[in-house]
């Protein structure tokens, strides 16, 4: 959902400003309801500069344990491990078998299934989230089987969103919620220049590993859990550019923004079972860099932007 020019002005930008940034701990007050138990505070601190493909964007992010997935746009994907304290890249990017100049690769989202009991990690599936159809098809969300060596991934799905009714415009990107193992969509109605754009929010079930034909589910409004828009209950100006999505205890979280006065950098917090805003925290001032995506580490939320990765102890 960002222009790619931007995309590179940005990483200019974050890459000069982060020469004099100090990684000192930042708070950040916010509103709503609380997170946890602590203080309505949260502890930000940047934790390391990631060493991805040069040449393309930062995207989709996850944990599993200490292992870090990182992916860019296209279809790039690297590994590292996090010790609470720094990154430490183990193996260095390269394609994955889902690699197309159509798949933005935006948010990655690992599941509770696993290919095989022999796989380490379970199958992560993979937001296409472009303008652009994939194979004559849109708003695609590649599953993929990771090796055991972290060196190669095979897609052994691809589920698509025949959308007739035109509920969403410029992307879809998906999301599991691996608490309730649901599979989530959220995206723009129309897109992000539009005045009359809203934010739809959709719930399906995780379509198993040997349904579909020919390695393709496809699903139709038949399908539908949920559908709803944000809108329907959250009625502050909301026109974001979305990011990432991760879901944790009910909890959709969506950074958002380009780290800009235009596009500020803007943590949403999403409550799936109220179906209303529960938080949204600016990380304008102790942050750089475009967000992207977020995923859970322990009991805390690493947040990947345009080139860094950043801490967020709630």
């Amino acid at each position: 959902m960002k222009k790619i020019v931007f995309i590179v002005l940005m990483s200019m930008f974050a890459s000069v400003y982060a020469k004099n940034i100090k990684t000192d701990v930042k708070t950040v007050r916010y509103s709503g309801s609380k997170i946890c138990l602590n203080d309505h505070s949260l502890k930000v601190r940047l934790v390391d500069k990631l060493k991805g493909y040069e040449k393309e964007g930062y995207q989709g992010m996850e944990v599993k344990g200490d292992t870090v997935i990182s992916c860019q746009n296209a279809g790039w994907i690297s590994f590292y491990t996090y010790d609470g304290n720094k990154l430490n890249q183990i193996v260095p990017p390269y394609k994955m078998d889902c690699y197309s100049k159509e798949n933005h690769c935006n948010v990655v989202t690992l599941s509770n299934t696993y290919y095989s009991p022999e796989d380490k990690l379970p199958l992560l599936y993979v937001s296409q989230c472009a303008k652009q159809p994939y194979k004559g098809m849109k708003d695609v969300l590649f599953v993929v089987r990771i090796a055991n060596d972290l060196k190669s991934v095979q897609t052994v799905q691809t589920i698509y969103y025949k959308d007739e009714n035109r509920h969403f415009g410029y992307a879809l990107q998906w999301v599991i919620d691996r608490e309730s193992n649901m599979l989530y969509g959220y995206g723009n109605t129309i897109n992000n220049n539009d005045v009359n754009n809203q934010h739809r929010i959709v719930k399906f079930r995780i379509p198993g590993i040997n349904e579909g034909k020919d390695g393709i589910v496809t699903l139709t409004d038949k399908d539908l859990l949920e559908n709803y828009l944000v809108e329907d209950s959250y009625r502050q100006p909301f026109m974001p550019i979305g990011q990432g999505l991760f879901v944790k205890n009910g909890l959709l979280f969506m950074p958002t923004g380009f780290g800009t006065k235009e596009h500020p950098s803007i943590l949403y917090v999403w409550n799936l079972k109220d179906r209303m805003m529960q938080n949204v925290i600016d990380l304008s001032a102790s942050t750089f860099s475009e967000f992207e995506d977020c995923a859970m580490w322990q009991n805390v939320l690493l947040l990947q932007a345009q080139g860094y990765m950043f801490r967020l102890d709630f």
